[in-house]
């Protein structure tokens, strides 16, 4: 049995798929590993900011729900979105998205130009595939503070993503979360840090 964590009824409220309830076992693990930053951190970036095809899935869904999410989560934040869908460009209290393929460099670059390079915690909720996690790493980490939590989240290859990211000069792990009931496998995460 998964906890439930105050992280995980913010995202069943919005129907957020990061909650066991709904979909991914990744808000127990959220919760723990941010809690003491609630108050701290003051800019959040999420890739992938998600559309009209989750409502066929998840009846309560709320387009930006994780982005709706870390907003009650982190009270003082600004919260950003990029996604390359029209659908999921929208502006609301302390919640913006803006337009952003995270396979172009140029994009990434005018994104960041935008919101600032003071990003504390990153998700990458996008494109799913290790190529564009890998690009989208290698091209924002270099624009933002050294001292970003980043997190890419639906790793289908998990260990081979972590050891070319540790390889090319990053900290990076596999944090090892419960398996998730309502899946019937284990969900798999990348923290990535810069090395201090």
């Amino acid at each position: 049995m998964i906890k439930e964590t105050p992280l995980c009824k913010l995202a069943f409220r919005y129907g957020a798929d990061k909650c066991p309830k709904i979909g991914h076992a990744y808000t127990p693990f959220y919760y723990e590993l941010l809690k003491d930053k609630q108050h701290v951190f003051k800019k959040v970036l999420e890739m992938g900011v998600g559309g009209y095809r989750q409502r066929k899935f998840i009846p309560n869904y709320t387009i930006g729900a994780s982005l709706y999410m870390w907003r009650d989560f982190f009270p003082e934040a600004q919260i950003y979105g990029g996604d390359i869908s029209p659908e999921s460009i929208f502006k609301d209290e302390r919640v913006t998205t803006y337009y952003c393929n995270e396979n172009r460099e140029e994009d990434i670059v005018k994104l960041i130009e935008t919101i600032g390079s003071d990003i504390d915690f990153v998700v990458d909720d996008a494109n799913h595939s290790m190529n564009s996690q890998k690009y989208l790493c290698l091209h924002l980490m270099p624009l933002i503070k050294k001292d970003v939590l980043y997190v890419i989240e639906d790793c289908g290859h998990s260990r081979m993503l972590a050891k070319q990211l540790t390889e090319l000069g990053y900290e990076s792990y596999r944090p090892e979360l419960p398996e998730n009931p309502n899946r019937g496998q284990r969900d798999n995460l990348i923290v990535v840090k810069n090395k201090q």
